[in-house]
């Protein structure tokens, strides 16, 4: 926690919260994509007709959690692979290790964005980052966001969309 003696009053903002928004929209705006082409790869799976991808997206996706879709894009991609030949074994692990990975870690940047509460910087060294946010869980843990990080977690969702976005065009191919 912040010293007494670093926190400088003239520098409080009133609106603090307000400023934040932007930037905490911009990062689920992202996610919010990421996770609408993760479930055009998880229909993609199941049917080339853009009526049942929508049927399956309005009845079933949108009543899934990200992690539930990160899970089922696990599994779908796992036996992709089998049926193209890999071999499971320890230590080749799984075929999209890098890409399962990938969402994991954006799952839990994904969740502190949409569910842990702006806070105010209390002092010098604090007032240089973009967001922070803090759990509450167990024990206040502060989660602290420069405008650096917040370029590098929108730079990861990019590149996860287009590693998974590249899958589905390799459907579309395989379909025609």
């Amino acid at each position: 926690m912040a010293n007494i003696e670093d926190f400088d009053p003239s520098c409080f903002e009133h609106n603090y919260e307000e400023r934040t928004y932007p930037i905490r929209g911009k990062i689920i705006a992202h996610f919010a994509m990421l996770e609408k082409n993760i479930e055009s790869l998880l229909a993609s799976e199941f049917s080339a007709e853009m009526s049942v991808k929508h049927k399956m997206q309005n009845i079933i996706f949108d009543r899934m959690t990200f992690e539930s879709k990160r899970t089922a894009l696990k599994t779908v991609l796992f036996n992709r692979a089998t049926l193209e030949g890999f071999v499971p074994s320890k230590k080749q692990g799984h075929p999209y290790k890098k890409l399962i990975e990938s969402l994991v870690y954006l799952n839990t940047i994904r969740n502190q964005f949409a569910h842990f509460p702006t806070i105010q910087a209390t002092n010098k060294s604090e007032y240089s980052y973009a967001i922070g946010l803090m759990e509450y869980r167990d024990s206040s843990n502060f989660k602290w966001y420069t405008f650096e990080d917040i370029d590098e977690i929108i730079s990861k969702i990019q590149s996860v969309k287009s590693e998974i976005l590249s899958l589905i065009r390799r459907d579309k191919k395989s379909y025609n």
